[in-house]
């Protein structure tokens, strides 16, 4: 390992325009375990993915490409053309069946990941219409949400709008954004209850009517 790291460090001074960044990070890949590597291919190689929830399913949107139009004038809020210039590809996931109760989600492929941030940052109108966007996580990424499940409740519940960003749970706290780890969402409740009792004026006191007193002659 330290013999790699002469290397890359040589490198760096006979090539000096040669990205550093990429080196950093193939020095970084080569000191993870076997496992930590394949979850790292794995979340690189859907990088440029979504799964949007909620598209209704017809016989019009029933090929691979006509879907792929409509997600990306629904996604990119652009004309159907006969050019894709934002999705690479889009289907369904899971089998349909005829008993299902609501429309199977749907996984696009993106040409860049800055195509995928475009989607998420225009994707307020979507939310009107009940259609929902996420990114395509790994196996690992949903155990890791599936863990603050509770944590999420525990927000909604208390009128807060929780949300994941990856693997990050998030929630909306008057203008601001702020996250939540894992156990935490009874911390933050505490405290709002507390910040709430403490902006609340005490009652005004009462003051005990007197007796008059008996006047003596």
């Amino acid at each position: 390992m330290m013999v790699l790291f002469v290397y890359v460090s040589s490198i760096k001074k006979v090539i000096p325009f040669l990205s550093v960044s990429f080196l950093d990070e193939r020095l970084q890949f080569s000191q993870m375990g076997y496992a930590e590597q394949l979850e790292h291919l794995h979340r690189h190689s859907k990088r440029n993915n979504l799964v949007v929830f909620g598209v209704s399913e017809s016989m019009a949107l029933n090929t691979p490409a006509a879907l792929a139009h409509h997600m990306q004038g629904l996604l990119f809020q652009t004309a159907t053309s006969s050019e894709l210039t934002m999705v690479r590809s889009a289907f369904r996931l899971g089998k349909w069946r005829q008993d299902q109760g609501k429309p199977r989600a749907v996984l696009v492929e993106l040409l860049s990941v800055a195509a995928k941030h475009t989607a998420f940052q225009a994707s307020k109108p979507l939310r009107d219409l009940k259609i929902r966007l996420d990114e395509d996580l790994t196996p690992q990424q949903m155990k890791t949400r599936r863990g603050l499940s509770i944590d999420f409740q525990c927000l909604k519940s208390r009128g807060y709008k929780p949300f994941f960003r990856g693997v990050t749970l998030r929630y909306r706290d008057g203008a601001l954004i702020r996250k939540c780890a894992r156990g935490e969402a009874n911390k933050v409740v505490a405290a709002a209850a507390q910040a709430a009792r403490a902006t609340v004026p005490p009652p005004p006191r009462q003051q005990q009517a007197q007796e008059p007193h008996a006047i003596v002659l």
